[in-house]
């Protein structure tokens, strides 16, 4: 146990990253923080893109940084993280606050991170009850459509359709298994308690955007994602519409019926006035989980009871720190991946860990 009152900084990358070079020890940042009489550690997790594997990553730096204030009870921490690192660092910081109070003393820097908020999402009753059994259908009819053969373009959209079902629902099956160790009483919460960022506070939270930033195409998409969810969760439940999408086919059969142009008219307003409202309501459950997908693998999964986005910062007040659009057009590579390079920003991260430190 060392008792100086020095600064412990932890770097955490982001997705498909492991081996970030920035964490390395002779990166610029690195070296800038220990000439600067920093200790400087890095926290290394898989970096795949889902739910699941940025919750085990949260557990994982949690145990880190609880070695880190055991061994440097003195320092003030930092974590500084980079991408979906980020959400990482912030439900570690949270889960620290949660066990050990204001003693936990960590300051979380977050780099062009994505920040995910979920909201909880509830389908019950009858619309469930529509959309397992127009599911089957669907699937059924796709099956046999492709055994025997598609013989006309409709029966060619069904089996395109039925596929991209069946590949959503095996997502949401993959999603189910990586979370099986959840699952269980209460495990609707436990997972939009894993997804939704923990809400920030500005004395512990510094959040550092780029002009530019690549990733805000994802925050495009997944403001998109969330709206889209939204949407389909209120219609979905919207009972004016369900009851005016199944009334008029079935007014119209009576009419065919009753104006003497029953036999194949009758029967084909019948089946498309039952069959129409349920594929509806099928293809929104489908749009709805499939549209989730750029939040990983399980994202369908997930997206069956939470309605999940990506925002520029995360619930709370944050310190933040946006940087200007670069200006020398020769530089090379993303903006996504300047910051943790960018002179401004390390020198912004050693003033604000060097004042802490006096303080």
């Amino acid at each position: 146990m060392t008792g100086d009152r020095t600064s412990v900084i932890t770097l955490v990358h982001g997705t498909f990253a492991r081996d970030a070079p920035w964490t390395r020890p002779n990166s610029a940042l690195s070296t800038s923080l220990e000439r600067a009489g920093c200790h400087v550690t890095r926290f290394p997790w898989s970096g795949r893109n889902s739910h699941r594997a940025r919750s085990d990553a949260a557990e994982g730096l949690t145990e880190h940084l609880q070695r880190q204030l055991t061994e440097h009870p003195l320092a003030r921490h930092w974590v500084i993280a980079h991408s979906h690192g980020g959400n990482v660092a912030l439900h570690a910081a949270d889960r620290l606050r949660t066990e050990r109070g204001r003693a936990a003393r960590v300051t979380t820097v977050t780099l062009a991170t994505p920040f995910l908020h979920a909201r909880p999402r509830s389908i019950t009753g009858w619309p469930v009850f529509v959309i397992v059994l127009f599911s089957a259908l669907l699937l059924g009819s796709a099956a046999a459509t492709a055994v025997t053969g598609p013989q006309s373009p409709a029966d060619a959209a069904l089996v395109i359709g039925g596929s991209i079902f069946a590949a959503i629902l095996a997502l949401c099956v993959a999603g189910a298994v990586l979370h099986r160790r959840s699952l269980g009483p209460g495990w609707r919460s436990r997972l939009i308690g894993a997804i939704h960022a923990p809400t920030a506070r500005p004395d512990e939270t510094v959040v550092i955007r780029a002009a530019g930033d690549e990733a805000s195409g994802l925050l495009a998409a997944g403001q998109f994602v969330g709206w889209l969810s939204a949407a389909a969760t209120r219609l979905l439940t919207n009972l004016w519409f369900w009851t005016i999408l199944i009334a008029v086919p079935q007014f119209a059969f009576v009419v065919a019926s009753l104006v003497g142009r029953g036999g194949r008219l009758a029967f084909d307003l019948l089946v498309y006035g039952f069959a129409a409202p349920g594929l509806v309501m099928v293809a929104v459950a489908a749009a709805m989980a499939g549209s989730a997908v750029v939040f990983g693998i399980d994202g369908p999964f997930a997206g069956l009871v939470a309605s999940c986005s990506a925002e520029a910062a995360p619930p709370g007040a944050a310190t933040l720190l946006q940087l200007e659009p670069r200006a020398d057009p020769t530089r090379k590579g993303l903006a996504h991946s300047s910051l943790y390079n960018d002179d401004q920003v390390i020198r912004y991260i050693l003033s604000a860990v060097q004042t802490s430190s006096r303080s």
